[in-house]
């Protein structure tokens, strides 16, 4: 769809720029039409009239103003939530609170995405008054939300980055961004940076960085977070190559084998859990570092954003390991875990 409009517009580019005049009348006679009738209000006859076009003349005219992109006609999908099955998520789970958004039945994982963090989103700046702390992972959804809170009520607003850095290469955002973004919002807080980076080759020295006062005092104030907000990563053995995120870029061909033989379907602060919520021993969680999960369970509120029926198995996983209290989601992967 984004690559036919890219197209459509590269056309009315060239055309615009007379590089071809007969077609640059053509189009503008699209567009006299489509003014009258779209935007003037004018029935197709009264048009024929003024113009002295026959109706199918007009027809056409308007047919072909749609197609070739002078028109672009565009609903603004308005979705309500399904308060039924929230119910029935919140008490199948023990949750707290779950945000369940209806669906078109079309919908991409891309328009379901924006859909889900535009509520969530909401939900979050709102519950942001007074004096909180905020702590924040990374991921496609934590991105997005971030981008999109407001400054609802008066909030002093500490933020902590409660993952290690990645590295840049296939990411939009690192994890420090998105602290330094929610504290251009909510002036006035403090915000912790967690100064290692996601994944340490050398256990060893992995463990001294953590003893260190400045990681370690982040940590500290990660057990201090009035809410918590992550993505719930999935799990798919690919090859090296194909490899993106905040972490994956990391994990070996020998790391992604041991979690496929554990039976790993899910991630939460990149850390990998199974189908039962169980925490996987394995090399890669030893060596990553991120917000550990028993001060993950110990916490508040811990909100857990991810749509699409194909994080069925890893939200479920999640819940079960009690990684989340509140989950904000789509009518479909919401069914999927109901099922």
């Amino acid at each position: 769809m984004m690559e036919e409009l890219q197209r459509e517009q590269a056309e009315l580019t060239r055309v615009q720029l007379g590089q071809d005049a007969p077609l640059l009348s053509e189009y503008a006679l699209y567009s006299l039409v489509a003014d009258m009738y779209y935007t003037r209000g004018m029935k197709v006859a009264e048009i024929a009239a003024s113009l002295s076009f026959s109706a199918a003349k007009v027809s056409r005219l308007l047919a072909a103003a749609r197609e070739k992109g002078v028109v672009e006609i565009r609903v603004r999908r308005i979705v309500d939530r399904l308060r039924e099955i929230e119910k029935q998520l919140t008490e199948a789970f023990g949750l707290k609170d779950a945000i369940v958004i209806s669906s078109f039945g079309d919908e991409d994982y891309e328009q379901a995405l924006e859909t889900v963090t535009d509520f969530a989103s909401v939900y979050v700046s709102d519950l942001l008054r007074g004096k909180k702390t905020l702590g924040v992972s990374n991921g496609n959804a934590v991105n997005k939300i971030t981008g999109k809170l407001h400054r609802i009520h008066p909030c002093e607003l500490d933020t902590v980055q409660i993952i290690g850095s990645g590295s840049n290469t296939y990411q939009d955002v690192e994890s420090r961004e998105l602290v330094t973004r929610i504290s251009g919002i909510f002036p006035g807080g403090r915000s912790y940076f967690l100064n290692t980076p996601i994944f340490m080759e050398d256990s060893y020295a992995k463990e001294r960085l953590l003893q260190e006062p400045s990681v370690s005092a982040v940590f500290d104030r990660m057990r201090e977070c009035d809410i918590l907000l992550t993505g719930i990563g999935g799990f798919k053995q690919i090859p090296k190559a194909a490899r993106r995120g905040a972490f994956r870029e990391y994990l070996t061909d020998d790391m992604m084998r041991e979690l496929n033989e554990k039976g790993a379907v899910g991630s939460v602060c990149a850390q990998y859990y199974d189908i039962q919520g169980n925490y996987l021993s394995c090399e890669w969680n030893e060596k990553c570092i991120g917000m550990p999960f028993a001060d993950i369970r110990a916490n508040k509120m811990t909100i857990g954003v991810a749509c699409g029926a194909y994080k069925q198995s890893s939200v479920r996983g999640a819940l079960r390991a009690g990684l989340i209290n509140v989950l904000i989601t789509d009518e479909a992967l919401a069914a999927g875990l109901l099922s």
